[in-house]
């Protein structure tokens, strides 16, 4: 269990495992990993179906495990929003269907406005707290860009909406919250997370990572190709750019903070280095030379 995790009271600790399994469970029934057939599709029979049950199951840890209040007394405050989070999310999970067949992101009934009002604000406080005031004001302006858009000079103007049909647009369509980034993360990066973090535990990452101090520990820059090797391994297994600088970075990141290299370098040139291998089509031999 994750440091933060730790941190949390017996029973929200409890809460915050049941919930990483079922979004995994979710995950790998969802991409057909148990059967050729989802062992879900009873309830899941639409693709928003799944799209909100993983947020219902991922957004409330944003609030516990980024408490605003470092007081254990606070974490009441917090708890709250997480059960907020998870009550508005059962609510378009359970009216998904109809959302689709009557077109509520173009005119919701208000109960319904009124719910996403919530879930936005809520995703809003969770943007804020996982990433920073500088992301939570570009999304934040971002999101509001609808209301105003009547009143923006040309190039970047457009027909201006209500406050109340651009919070159900927001969380009712497929353009916004549920827009390509977290369809993405639903439908492909989730595994690949899943499988890596798996094989971390099991101790195939810590096979890749002893590889290669074998076989570059002891030479000039060695923590830098130790990086680019066990990545190089890593990456064969899992095909997945953030998988691998989830698991092998964990490890190889701090060791290159002990060496010369700046505080902050080895968290720029890792991911720099599989992106380009990824998109650039580089071999990690190329890239180690």
């Amino acid at each position: 269990m994750s440091d933060k995790a730790s941190g949390l009271p017996i029973t929200l600790r409890w809460l915050t495992g049941a919930a990483a399994i079922g979004s995994a469970f979710l995950a790998m029934d969802s991409l057909r990993l148990f059967s050729e057939r989802p062992l879900l599709d009873f309830i899941i029979t639409v693709q928003n179906h799944y799209y909100y049950a993983l947020m219902g199951l991922l957004l409330p840890l944003c609030y516990l495990l980024n408490p605003t209040i470092k007081n254990p007394k606070g974490i009441w405050f917090d708890g709250l929003l997480a059960i907020a989070a998870c009550g508005a999310c059962i609510f378009f999970f359970v009216n998904a269907e109809t959302m689709l067949d009557f077109g509520w992101e173009f005119g919701a009934p208000d109960y319904a406005v009124w719910v996403s009002y919530l879930l936005w604000i809520l995703i809003m406080e969770a943007v804020r707290r996982s990433g920073g005031m500088v992301l939570f004001g570009l999304v934040f302006v971002f999101s509001l860009y609808p209301i105003f858009a009547e009143s923006l000079p040309g190039p970047i103007s457009g027909m201006a909406s209500t406050p109340a049909e651009t919070a159900a647009y927001h969380v009712m369509s497929i353009e916004s919250i549920l827009g390509l980034p977290f369809r993405a993360f639903a439908q492909l990066v989730i595994g690949f997370l899943i499988f890596g973090i798996a094989l971390q535990q099991t101790g195939g990452g810590r096979f890749f990572i002893n590889l290669a101090f074998a076989v570059f520990g002891h030479v000039r820059g060695g923590s830098a190709k130790v990086a680019i090797v066990s990545s190089g391994l890593m990456g064969s297994m899992s095909g997945s750019v953030i998988t691998n600088f989830l698991t092998t970075g964990q490890m190889t990141i701090p060791l290159c903070k002990t060496t010369a290299w700046k505080k902050s370098m080895p968290l720029v040139w890792s991911p720099v280095l599989l992106l380009v291998g990824c998109y650039c089509h580089r071999s990690w031999v190329q890239l180690l030379l």
